[in-house]
């Protein structure tokens, strides 16, 4: 039985493009994994400083003697407001660090996937180099 040289040439030529592929993908997500981890830990710093920022205005000592009265209830009103609107940033934010880990997750498994994927070919290269020499020696 003849193995066809060219053939396995062919499909060596195929393997080599699938594996440039994989690498290029493979170096497209570990950039894009260096820049979303990034991201997350400048998030994390911020949540940080803005549940500190939080905490104070939601601790704020009031001088009830300086409110009284429609001022009294015009202020508790915005107050009120304002710590509303402080804890949804905090809140959005934290939303948004976790819609990045995710992110993340998602990345690094598909790197793992071209990985192995990258691992397959080498083999299958390795293999047809063989048959190519096996073919060409005889």
């Amino acid at each position: 039985m003849s193995v066809d040289v060219g053939l396995l040439r062919r499909q060596r030529t195929t393997v080599l493009n699938g594996m440039q592929n994989s690498r290029e993908q493979i170096s497209i997500l570990s950039d894009k994994i260096t820049r979303l981890r990034t991201a997350s830990n400048n998030l994390e710093s911020s949540i940080t400083e803005l549940e500190t920022s939080k905490s104070n205005i939601d601790n704020l000592s009031i001088n009830n003697s300086r409110w009284k009265g429609t001022n009294e209830n015009n202020f508790n009103g915005r107050y009120s407001t304002y710590q509303g609107h402080v804890g949804n940033f905090v809140q959005h934010t934290k939303n948004a660090k976790s819609t990045i880990d995710e992110e993340i997750s998602q990345a690094e498994q598909s790197k793992a996937a071209y990985t192995a994927g990258l691992n397959n070919l080498q083999s299958t290269l390795n293999s047809l180099d063989a048959q190519i020499r096996n073919a060409e020696s005889g």
